[in-house]
């Protein structure tokens, strides 16, 4: 029945090609999010900025309204208009990245930011619920280690892609945009970075919304969350601390490897954009075969021991980058680190699809992943910023990122191993 519904559907995609799309949607998201990590030394010195300054701008501009608008957007996946969202999502965070390249204030830049995470707010929600109707139950963990590995994949991009073009505009003369002025190198690659997602809009419109699962109002997913909040709270709270660390570290890593060890921004981003070219798809894949596998000796706790085993390396890698000093023997444990964060992901991702019903995933995957993005990405990047400004001072940002990978890894590990199994899912359910 499957086949003849692709065949009366020519321009519809098969289900390999519907992954490929959206772990690209995802990859071109994180790219136009992170590229603002690359630029973050001339960005604060064109603009003023304090470091706290641009941890918010990192993070917290960006987290406050994505978090407030994805459960909106899971309710609207699940009733079946995801492709809809996915490209008014691109049109939006497209708008936002211009905006972005053509600011010249803080206040600007922090309101495009805003606008990024409003825009980019369905992409995850609209991405899973399309994978969890889609894809057989087998499939699922290696298919959403490739949405995460999109992921991982957009912050290379951002930092080898956006490295290589912003050594070619800094060694260019007179940038100048028609009807504005001249531009800084930095504000030429956030207008560059816009092309790419002319083609990903002509790719979704292929994509064909399979039925609609019954469903409720809200009220029925919170409820089951709220019931069964053993399994969810823990889970939910070590995807936090991963993703937390993640975050933290793309967002200050190329500023680290610039003051500590002495690059430039676009060396910078050359060399950390080529080590997570290879590190982070290793680690999102291992992952995700992990999952699958572990499912069959531990169906039930298989997530929760993918994250904590994740997280009890990542202190250990975080130290090694941080305090020593050749560069080569740095980045190989900068490398080691993103590849164990990208070992979580998809213990976070599938885990909770593994933990939902069918007809709430969209909805319960939105609340999930804008709370993960709120307490993350909204307080781990200023975080690291505030200490530099009032503890450590800007030369020892890797002990700022030890100090709250540290205390992170500990919490999450902690109710990773707490999770209570959620058994009798499907009887419970009606």
């Amino acid at each position: 029945m499957a086949d003849l519904e692709r065949r009366s559907a020519p321009l519809g995609l098969s289900e390999r090609q519907m992954v490929i799309l959206l772990a690209a949607t995802q990859l071109l998201a994180f790219s136009d999010r992170f590229l603002i990590t690359l630029v973050a030394q001339p960005l604060k010195l064109d603009l003023a900025l304090s470091d706290a300054q641009l941890g918010i701008l990192q993070g917290s501009a960006f987290a406050l309204l994505n978090a407030a608008a994805m459960p909106w957007a899971g309710g609207v996946a699940d009733a079946g208009h995801r492709r809809i969202l996915l490209m008014a999502s691109v049109l939006a965070w497209s708008a936002a990245t211009l905006a972005c390249g053509l600011t010249t204030s803080f206040a600007v830049l922090l309101a495009a930011r805003a606008f990024l995470g409003l825009g980019q707010a369905a992409v995850a929600p609209a991405a899973l619920s399309l994978m969890a109707h889609r894809l057989p139950r087998r499939r699922l963990g290696r298919s959403v280690a490739l949405l995460t590995a999109g992921a991982s994949l957009g912050r290379s991009l951002a930092l080898l892609a956006g490295g290589a073009v912003l050594a070619g505009l800094t060694a260019a003369h007179d940038l100048n945009l028609p009807g504005y002025g001249p531009l800084h190198p930095w504000q030429a690659l956030f207008l560059l970075a816009c092309l790419p997602n002319i083609a990903l809009l002509i790719g979704l419109r292929r994509v064909v919304e399979p039925p609609a699962a019954p469903q409720g109002e809200g009220r029925p997913a919170l409820a089951w969350v709220v019931r069964h909040r053993a399994a969810y709270g823990p889970h939910f709270g070590a995807a936090a601390a991963a993703v937390l660390i993640g975050q933290t570290l793309t967002a200050w890593a190329p500023t680290f490897y610039v003051r500590v060890h002495g690059l430039t921004p676009a060396e910078a981003g050359l060399r950390l954009g080529l080590v997570v070219l290879i590190a982070a798809p290793v680690g999102h894949l291992a992952g995700g075969r992990w999952l699958d596998h572990a499912r069959a000796f531990a169906p039930r706790r298989a997530a929760s021991y993918g994250l904590a085993l994740g997280l009890a390396a990542a202190p250990a890698c975080t130290a090694a980058m941080v305090f020593t000093t050749d560069r080569a023997m740095s980045l190989a444990a900068f490398a080691g680190l993103v590849a164990v964060l990208g070992f979580t992901s998809p213990s976070a991702l599938a885990g909770l699809q593994l933990l939902t019903p069918r007809a709430l995933r969209g909805r319960v995957s939105a609340a999930f992943v804008a709370g993960v993005t709120l307490v993350a990405f909204g307080a781990g990047p200023a975080l690291v910023g505030v200490i530099n400004d009032r503890v450590v001072g800007p030369a020892q940002v890797g002990t700022a990122m030890l100090a709250v990978f540290g205390v992170a890894s500990l919490i999450g590990i902690a109710l990773a191993l707490a999770a209570r199994p959620l058994a009798g899912r499907r009887r419970a359910w009606p």
